[in-house]
């Protein structure tokens, strides 16, 4: 009997990003023009880390949301979490150099299945993953489940220009050049042709501002980064007397 499609589509998508875990962090700054720091950056810094919070990074990769949440000096405790160990290994490499490892904690889970106890945290944070979550509406309720009261989440993720004119140019880059260099140096142009794909069938902001109320959370809100490429979307988990 095979797997459900959920289990396959995350097993699939782990083996392609542990199949491009050498050339990952490379490609990010290179295909982004490093434009993909100052976002994790902006992020982090609307996320208001309370000091000496708990934080999740969820579909964490090779930390570095985690890494900007330490560099921001909230002193919070962080645990990252992914489903693809390779990833996270090389994180944790990440971390040591940093002199991060004491602030950060790495867990191999999937997101539609977390192993922590309810109202963990106080901040949960996924960069250009949620995407990648096989059951989003699932995987958007553990997040609600794990956050504490009042505890918010904040999700970094790619989103269509609205310009016309910007949009064709970027999609232009992005569905043909961006696969190309990504192929070429990582070998696997399949998973760079992925991306794109992804961020085509990704739920406008309205659309996802709707899953994330259905899961939970309100106060929804959009903020969006470099003419629309990207777009952080907050939500706050009710207080139980809201």
């Amino acid at each position: 009997m095979g797997a459900d499609p959920a289990t396959a589509r995350r097993e699939e998508v782990r083996r392609m990003f542990a199949s491009i875990v050498g050339r990952y962090d490379l490609l990010n700054r290179l295909l982004s023009l490093r434009r993909d720091v100052y976002w994790r950056r902006v992020a982090v810094a609307l996320g208001e880390v309370p000091r000496g919070g708990d934080v999740l990074d969820l579909c964490a990769g090779t930390g570095d949301v985690a890494l900007e949440i330490v560099r921001q000096g909230s002193g919070a405790r962080v645990i990252a979490v992914d489903n693809c160990e390779p990833m996270l290994v090389r994180g944790l490499h990440k971390a040591k150099r940093a002199d991060a490892a004491d602030q950060i904690r790495f867990a191999v889970a999937p997101a539609e299945e977390l192993p922590f106890a309810d109202a963990t945290f106080d901040r949960a944070f996924v960069a250009f993953g949620v995407r990648n979550i096989a059951d989003r509406r699932r995987g958007l309720g553990e997040m609600a489940r794990v956050l504490r009261p009042d505890g918010r989440a904040i999700i970094l993720e790619f989103s269509t220009p609205s310009s016309p004119l910007f949009g064709r140019l970027y999609r232009f880059y992005s569905h043909r050049i961006l696969p190309w260099i990504g192929g070429l140096l990582s070998g696997n142009r399949a998973a760079y042709e992925y991306l794109p794909a992804s961020v085509d069938g990704f739920p406008s902001p309205e659309g996802f501002q709707a899953l994330m109320e259905d899961a939970g959370f309100i106060d929804v809100s959009v903020t969006h980064l470099t003419f629309g490429i990207v777009t952080v979307h907050q939500g706050r988990k009710a207080a139980r007397h809201d």
